[in-house]
């Protein structure tokens, strides 16, 4: 016997078809016909609009054999419209079924494609079921398209728009929200007690504020106020600048000050910290200063009458 020097034939091969006499089942000349288990990718660079779009893949089997397909869609461009600006290029891997009774599939998610922008669409088909690959068995691909997700009316022409989206091609966001997008867009909910309207920014979402009022949806109290609506100064006696904004307790007291309104001095020192007081917080000299080696007390105080120091002594210690 002799070796047969025979080409191979290809994974992938076109298959043009004469429509002449026959009842036409496919969209182009003919099609790919594609060995179980190779793959093909399509080039896709005409989308028409931003926007969601189902992937439908034609097809014929040429036997009664269920097949598969694993497909991913990558783009080496990074999305710039506001439609699809916030997500990225996926390059998972999708499986779908292709029964052989069947002549189409659509994908079971959809991927949101923009004008000016190529993609890919690589496809691996194989039979279902098995786990060996059968050279001599092929699939005939027809075309891969994309289906708008949401079609418009007949009539007139009005696309069905995602939530708070408006315009007969919902390209725009309804009065009172914001952040145009594939999952459409965002209330605005500014707040009424501390917005001047419900209208905010298109694209931020600030809400317009009125005097006193400060955040996104303007519910807070500027830094250095507290209790939104009706906000007033913290009172820190002049040792902190911010506190809680909605109890009003102080935040981060310095000069060694403690207590709601920084009112009172922190252990190891003595002294009237109150705003208008003249005095401020001083160490404890028991007998050296808070932080000393020396240091034997845990508080002070000034006796009323004498003016004297008083310290508290830490346990093991006595005196004065």
């Amino acid at each position: 016997a002799k070796l047969c020097q025979c080409p191979a034939q290809p994974d992938v091969e076109e298959v043009v078809r004469d429509g002449a006499g026959h009842m036409v089942t496919w969209t182009g000349s003919g099609f790919a016909r594609v060995r179980d288990g190779a793959g093909l990718t399509f080039h896709m660079d005409n989308v028409p609009y931003p926007m969601d779009y189902e992937l439908l893949i034609r097809y014929e089997p040429e036997s009664a054999e269920d097949w598969e397909v694993v497909v991913s869609v990558s783009s080496r461009v990074l999305p710039t419209s506001p439609r699809c600006g916030n997500l990225l290029p996926s390059e998972q891997m999708y499986r779908e079924s292709l029964p052989h009774s069947q002549r189409y599939v659509l994908l079971s998610r959809p991927f949101c494609f923009e004008p000016s922008t190529p993609y890919e669409v690589t496809m691996r088909l194989q039979r279902a079921g098995v786990t060996q690959r059968h050279p001599g068995t092929f699939i005939l691909i027809d075309s891969v398209r994309g289906v708008p997700l949401h079609p418009c009316q007949v009539q007139g022409g009005q696309c069905e728009c995602k939530p708070h989206v408006i315009g007969r091609r919902c390209d725009r966001c309804t009065p009172g929200s914001y952040g145009f997008g594939p999952q459409g867009c965002s209330p605005c909910a500014c707040s009424p007690e501390g917005s001047v309207s419900q209208l905010c920014d298109a694209v931020s979402g600030q809400c317009q504020c009125q005097p006193g009022a400060v955040g996104r949806q303007c519910d807070q109290c500027q830094p250095g106020h507290w209790g939104f609506p009706a906000c007033r100064p913290c009172q820190c006696n002049g040792h902190a600048e911010e506190c809680d904004p909605r109890t009003g307790t102080c935040l981060r007291c310095r000069d060694h000050t403690d207590g709601r309104h920084c009112e009172r001095c922190q252990d190891g020192y003595y002294g009237n910290p109150v705003l208008g007081s003249g005095q401020q917080c001083r160490p404890c000299p028991c007998p050296g200063y808070p932080g000393t080696r020396h240091y034997h007390g845990s508080s002070c105080h000034a006796d009323e009458e004498t003016h004297h120091i008083v310290c508290l002594c830490a346990p093991g210690y006595a005196g004065e």
